[in-house]
């Protein structure tokens, strides 16, 4: 069995035509898409950059806003330097009337409150009162404006507010640096 002839050089070769044009066929179609895919991801690119100017716009836009905002708040509070502002409010509870809180507030501080009901209407207002004469007479040179709040979201009695606007022509009456918010003008908005 040593002398087997040799198989064919022929029989041996394999055409590879065929596959060599279905590669290219495979490679073209690889490019292509690519080319495709190509110009899809460079148009959300520019979409997406077309976006993150406009977020930088409107984040500019905040940012000059917000430099205002902190501008006019310091101003406020130098303001305060220069004159007192008293807010007084009276509100109830819708459940109980007769049971009412008023509120003072100076400047930006907290708000004190008074609680007020039926036994103790003529002291709750004659502690108010007092309140805001010894807030006046820290300083008697600095002005200070006294200010109904009636813009508040909570409900106000009638009778509270007149009470707040007699005490507050009292005052003005007894202390020459009160100034009194406009209060006729406001009660007309309401």
């Amino acid at each position: 069995m040593k002398n087997k002839k040799p198989r064919s050089l022929g029989r041996l070769l394999i055409d590879l035509t065929p596959l060599l044009d279905v590669i290219f066929i495979v490679l073209i179609v690889v490019l292509a898409g690519q080319d495709n895919y190509s110009t899809e991801a460079d148009r959300k690119y520019a979409e997406a950059e077309k976006y993150v100017s406009e977020v930088n716009a409107e984040m500019e836009e905040i940012d000059a806003q917000n430099s205002v905002l902190k501008e006019q708040m310091s101003a406020y509070s130098s303001l305060n330097e220069f004159f007192n502002v008293v807010t007084v409010y009276a509100a109830y509870s819708p459940e109980n009337r007769k049971l009412r809180t008023i509120y003072i507030k100076v400047n930006t501080d907290d708000p004190i409150t008074i609680n007020l009901n039926p036994s103790n209407v003529s002291s709750a207002w004659t502690e108010c009162k007092k309140y805001i004469e010894e807030i006046i007479k820290k300083d008697q040179s600095l002005p200070m404006i006294l200010s109904l709040d009636i813009n508040s979201d909570e409900k106000m009695l009638y009778r509270d507010e007149e009470s707040i606007q007699s005490m507050f022509m009292d005052l003005v009456n007894n202390y020459k640096n009160l100034t009194v918010r406009n209060l006729n003008a406001d009660s007309a908005d309401r």
